[in-house]
Order: C-alpha cells, then structure tokens, then sequence
C-alpha cells in the first residue's frame, strides 16, 4: 500500500500531460529552450508538437529552415528527458502536407460528389476535364463527382479559412495522394530525427483526417470507382440523391445533419468508411508501427469506432464545450467520445488513450473566458471515463498580435494560473497512472458500432453507479464465452445491453445474457461494486479500480452543489482515502463512513487499508526504504472544512492592480481558537499569504485556506491576493473578480 502511495504521491514523468504546443512564430533558440525548461519545471514533460499559423513565411513548412528549428527543439526537448509527439500537417486537416501534395499533382485535390442543377453540372464538366456524371436523376439533375474546392488551414498568415492563401486539401481517398503525403511528412521527419524515433519521438499525432476539405459545402465523399462497387452490391445510384437531402441536425450537435437513410446511402457510408481507413488511416499506422512510434490522434466524429482500431493510442478531442459543466456531460451526441476510446483501448490491449482536450471551450462566447474550475472539470469528466493520456489545447510558444486570437484560450503558460501549473499537472499524472494498467470494474457492457454508440440511454449507469464498458462490435471476433459471459482482453462481462436492434443480437454468441435497456442494468444487483452510497447522487461517478493488486474506488463530483452520503465498503479492514487533487492521503480505521463531496471533488478509497506500520501511530513514517515521506492523516478535509468561518466580509481591499486586487485582514492567534482555517466567496484565482508567506491558492468553490503552521503568537497579516480571468487581459472583458462583498 505505501508503494502505492508514494506513486501516487510522485508518479512518473510518463504521465504527464502532453500538451499541443502551438508552434507560432519565429525560431529563437534562447525563447525555446526558456519555454522547454519552464515547462518541466511546471512538471510538463511532454508536448505535440504543433506548427500553427503565425509562422514567418521566410519558414515554409517542411523546408530545410523548418527542420532546423525541428530539430533544436527536438534536441532540446531530448536534453530535458522531455517526449515529443509530432504533427503530421501544417495546419489542419491532416492529409494535404500543407498544399504540397496537390502542388506535386493537380490531380491529387480533394474529390468528391455533388448534385446539381443539368445547367451547373454541365457547367462544371466543361471546366473540369476529369469531373464524371455518377448518376442522372429523372427531373435532369445530375449527380457529379469533381474538384470539391476545399481547403485546409495553414501555418502563415494569409492562410486561414477563406483566405486567399489557404492550402489545397488533397483527396485522401486516393491512395496515391496519400503515398505522397506520407513521402513528404513523415518520411522527412525520420529523414531529419531518426536517431530520436522510439525514445525522444513517440509518436505521430493525426488530426481528424478529411477528404472532402474544409469549406467543401454540399460536397460528399467519393472514391474513384465506388459506383461499380454499390451497383455490384446491389445499390442503386440514382438513391444516392438521399445523401443531399438533410432530415434535420444530429442532437446535441447543430454541425452534424442526418440526412435520408435509404439502402444505397447506408451502403455509401459503409464503403466510404471503409475506403478512408484502408487506404488512409492503416498506411499511416503501418508506418509508425514500422518505424517504432504509434500511430496518436482522432478522427473526425466523436462516435468514430472502426478508425480507432489503426491507432496504436486510440484517441478523441473534446472541443467547443460540446460536454460542459453546464450540461452535465451525460446526454450530448459526443458525450460518448471519451468513454468510448477508452474502451476501445482496452479491448486491444493497447496501454493508453488520448483526448485531445479543452480546445474552444470557453464560456459565454467570449475566446479566453476559460476557468480554472472548467479545466477541473473537464479533466475529471476525461478521467472518470478512463482517458490515461491528456493533451491540453493548447500551449502557445507566442501571443504576439493575432497569434493571441488563434483557437484561444491558452491553458498553459500564458494564463492566470501558470505559476501555480504543478497543481495540473500533478494531478493530470495522478489520473493518469490510476487510468494506466489497471482493469475497471465494468461486469456490464454496452453493444455499440461504427456511428451508432448509445449515450441517452446509458445516462442511467452512470448516474447510478453501474460501472460499464462500450464494447464494439469490430472487436467480437476476439472475444470468447465461458460460463455465459463474455470474455475480452480479461475482462468478463454477465452482461450485454443491446439498444442497436435485433441484427446486432445474431452478432452475439451464444450463451451470453441480453437486455435491451439501461434500467434493467440498474436494477441487477449483482453488477454493484463493493462500494455503496446509502443515498442516491445522480452527479457522483464511480470507477473501481485494481492496479498492482491492489482494489481502489474513484469517485467525484460532476454537479455543481454539495454531495453528502453515508458509504460502504466491503473490506474486512479500514480504508485510506486520498485526496488527488492536494497528494494528501487520511486514515478512516473503518469501512462505513459518512462522505462529503464538494463540486468537481475527486476522492480515491483504498481498500486493503493501513499497512500494520500505520496501526499503532497514524503518523508514522513507513518502514519501506522508498516509501518517501508519507503522511497519513486522521481526519477527512471535508470534515475539517465544515468547522472553517466564513471569512469573505473580513477582508478590505487594500492594493488594485491590473486584473489584480488585494485584501488584507488582521488577527491574533488567540482569536483562532481550534480553528486554524477559514473560507471566502469569491472569484477566479486566489492567493493566500500569511505574515508575507505563500499559503495556498484556490481555483473554484468555496475558497479555502489551512492556516496551521503558518500563524504566529499574536498579531497575524492574512493576505488575499485574487486575480481576474484571462479574457480581462486578452478580450477587454470586464469579467467580474475579487471577494463577492466587495
């Protein structure tokens, strides 16, 4: 157990956060190697390296300047036992080398299909000497396969969305173009880093590959010759017009359109799917695989299944606050994403998953309107769901003019709460190695497949603690019954729901039990943990945990009021629990206890209990020579909380500074009694100082502050020192900040 805590106290630079770093202007090698030191410092041991606009155009992508700088960053990085993740576009999406690939062959542009008015069709095959009728509808419109115009967005200025300068996008559907793509990046890469391939270098980051482009409007997928394939399979053409007329937007996503469901378009979507992971994402995996590093990323929809099986680190991207705090992250469309490549990395066996994470998700439509509390949140609505390897967007290497507008906020070094970072990134790597080599407690999983992964319908698990695992249905073949359940990757389901329909049920083998809904789950007792909340908390999750032998119980938070509930755990000895967020771990001696959780609160409960060291003296140190200096408390903080004063009216405003303001209060120890802590209501960052020494800082919630070993006879000088949101810095926003009676 203590081996355990000292791990969780200090885990290792492997689970760091590896967060984009936006890559945005000149090359200085002094600015570098600050930044990369600073990072580590921060307790950041790793970043994706990410060229983004804002790039001088004196620095073409992929030029021997480019991989001078590529280069020294990489050395540097190496110098610092850092780990790098490389990018494979110059900007977004992958597959078009920045331009370079149309540049090598016109014909390399990204295709597709459109239909269109008999006048317009006719128009673009005069124009377009490679364009092709797919088919001719009866009123004389014809469906036509051509240039789709679309684009990516690149490194320099001039480059974005709509501008004149913004690189082609090349036809991934094509295998050649991509031959081409993979010539041009990742083949230079290794050219220029081999000798950091495998240990320095990870791995290649791919960014939600599209073949159409961005801005390709009414443009859908096509491959060359994809018409003989649906006629062969008994499609039929003409029905194709489905695809163009849209039945409404996907919930929760106003992006997404469904469109008609007719036989050849259900037949399109499975063979377009199926050309893009043939012929793009496994020529990309089997590359990495062949050069020793993994295949990173996440295509393009949050319910993408098949894609993920190419990723040696199977991944997603949680952008737009399209799960929020707000919401409550449960019934949204990419509520699944998450969970759903967790999972799918379990079941291959494959140690970690990625989530790209908090890129765009800013409050109130303002860019840098970020919080802290947010950045809580959504790491632990990742971790909760079984992410092991986080990748915050982003880090900016530079905010200079409108480099400070590009995709914001940034959650690293240019925000409020960088100097206090260690906190994040502590905690990215606790999660992290709990996530790592460890086996769930799901006893139940969910039936999903490629674009159809329930997440209405499981809210109920979660919101009652019935721990599960997304199983999709390309992993079948791998599984195996034995004694009626279902066996994969060592973990042996009792139970299957199935919400897909009955063709999904004929996949099944033999022998396993089915049920159709999330509430049977909830009513079967047998796929309870051994922990159990006396009352019912719909905002509480649940994962148990066994690593290293060892059983643990993560809960948290997800809602955003107070959660008190009596627990039981089933141990025949008292429990430790520890407190992820601050590394302090405190010593119950029994098994049913009273909890309290405070909104976006974390708490891991070790079973087995105090190691015999612990029994006599709740303090003493361990007798295992690397069990660090390990301190085990008696009494959970929530309780020692609850006995803090309100002091938010104490406080007077003492200093104003930009986007900062102090308050000073004064006491005598003698007034403290036995409380050695206090509270404030306030907002975003706050500092506190006592007799001109760092206390602590707080983030989100109540604020509060342990005094203990920081106060003197006599008179004390408590100072609070709260600082505003970025977007005040970078957005002239004017957001509210300080103690609220002020």
């Amino acid at each position: 157990m203590t081996t355990i805590l000292k791990e969780l106290l200090e885990p290792g630079q492997e689970y760091s956060p590896i967060p984009f770093w936006f890559y945005n202007d000149a090359f200085d090698e002094d600015k570098v190697r600050k930044q990369l030191a600073d990072y580590v410092e921060k307790g950041v041991n790793g970043f994706v390296l990410h060229p983004r606009i804002g790039i001088p155009e004196d620095m073409p992508y992929l030029s021997d300047r480019f991989f001078e700088a590529v280069r020294f960053i990489v050395k540097t990085a190496d110098s610092l036992g850092m780990k790098v993740v490389l990018y494979d576009e110059g900007m977004y999406p992958s597959g078009s080398a920045h331009g370079m690939v149309v540049e090598a062959d016109p014909e390399y542009a990204s295709k597709g299909i459109i239909l269109l008015e008999k006048e317009a069709a006719e128009e673009k095959l005069a124009k377009e000497p490679s364009a092709q009728v797919i088919a001719e509808l009866a009123d004389g419109r014809k469906i036509v396969y051509g240039f789709t115009g679309g684009t990516i967005r690149g490194i320099h200025f001039g480059e974005d969305d709509g501008e004149a300068g913004a690189p082609k996008s090349a036809d991934i559907l094509n295998p050649d173009a991509v031959d081409e793509f993979i010539r041009l990046t990742h083949d230079k890469y290794y050219e220029n880093l081999k000798e950091y391939f495998g240990n320095t270098v990870f791995a290649f980051f791919t960014d939600e590959p599209c073949a159409l482009g961005r801005n390709a409007g009414r443009y859908r997928e096509w491959c060359k010759g994809l018409e003989k394939e649906i006629l062969a399979a008994g499609g039929k053409l003409e029905e194709l017009e489905g695809l163009f007329i849209k039945t409404g937007a996907v919930a929760g996503r106003s992006d997404v359109v469904s469109t008609v469901q007719n036989p050849t378009v259900i037949l399109y979507h499975q063979l377009i799917k199926k050309k893009l992971r043939d012929i793009f994402y496994a020529r990309l995996s089997q590359w990495c695989d062949g050069h020793g590093i993994s295949l990173m990323g996440h295509p393009a929809e949050s319910n993408d299944i098949e894609e993920e099986l190419f990723f040696q680190i199977p991944g997603q991207d949680l952008i737009l606050r399209r799960v929020s705090p707000e919401t409550g992250g449960l019934r949204e469309f990419d509520s699944v994403q998450a969970k759903l490549s967790a999972d799918i990395a379990r079941h291959l066996g494959r140690r970690r998953n990625v989530n790209e994470c908090f890129g765009v998700c800013s409050r109130d439509n303002i860019p840098w309107y970020f919080t802290a509390g947010d950045m809580k949140w959504y790491i632990d609505w990742l971790g909760q769901r079984g992410v092991n390897l986080f990748v915050p967007h982003a880090f900016y290497y530079s905010v200079l003019g409108q480099r400070k507008g590009e995709r914001p906020p940034d959650v690293g070094p240019n925000n409020i709460w960088w100097k206090h970072y260690h906190r994040f990134s502590d905690y990215f790597k606790r999660l992290s190695w709990l996530m790592t080599d460890s086996v769930n407690g799901a006893k139940a999983a969910v039936l999903c497949d490629n674009n159809k992964v329930p997440y209405e319908e499981i809210a109920c698990l979660y919101e009652n603690q019935i721990e599960f695992n997304y199983l999709p249905a390309a992993v079948l073949e791998k599984a195996a019954v034995k004694d009626g359940r279902l066996c994969i990757a060592g973990y042996e389901y009792r139970v299957i729901l199935n919400t897909l329909g009955e063709e999904y049920e004929k996949l099944l083998p033999e022998g396993v039990k089915t049920v159709h809904t999330g509430e049977e789950l909830v009513e079967d007792k047998s796929l309870r943990s051994g922990l159990v909340l006396k009352d019912v908390c719909k905002t509480v999750r649940l994962n148990t945990l066994t690593k290293n032998g060892k059983k643990m119980y993560l809960l948290g938070n997800e809602g955003d009021t107070l959660v008190r509930t009596g627990v039981s755990v089933d141990s025949d000895r008292g429990v430790i629990l520890f407190d992820l967020w601050k590394g302090e771990a405190y010593s119950l001696g029994k098994t049913e206890f009273e909890l309290c959780l405070d909104p976006s609160e974390t708490v891991l409960i070790l079973v087995e209990g105090l190691p015999e060291e612990f029994t006599e003296n709740a303090s003493a140190q361990p007798s295992e020579p690397d069990a660090g200096n390990i301190e085990i408390r008696e009494e959970m903080p929530a309780k020692v909380r609850e006995r803090y004063p309100d002091w938010t009216s104490r406080f007077a405003v003492t200093e104003k500074r930009e986007n900062e303001v102090v308050y000073t209060y004064h006491c005598k120890s003698s007034d403290m009694g036995n409380i050695t802590g206090f509270f404030v209501e306030g907002s975003e960052m706050i500092e506190c100082y006592c007799n001109g020494t760092f206390v602590d800082v707080a983030f989100w919630g109540k604020r509060f502050f342990d005094l203990a070993g920081f106060l003197n006879e006599g008179d004390n000088e408590i100072k609070l020192v709260c600082t505003g949101n970025a977007a005040n810095i970078y957005d002239n926003a004017n957001i509210p900040f300080g103690i609220l009676n002020h």
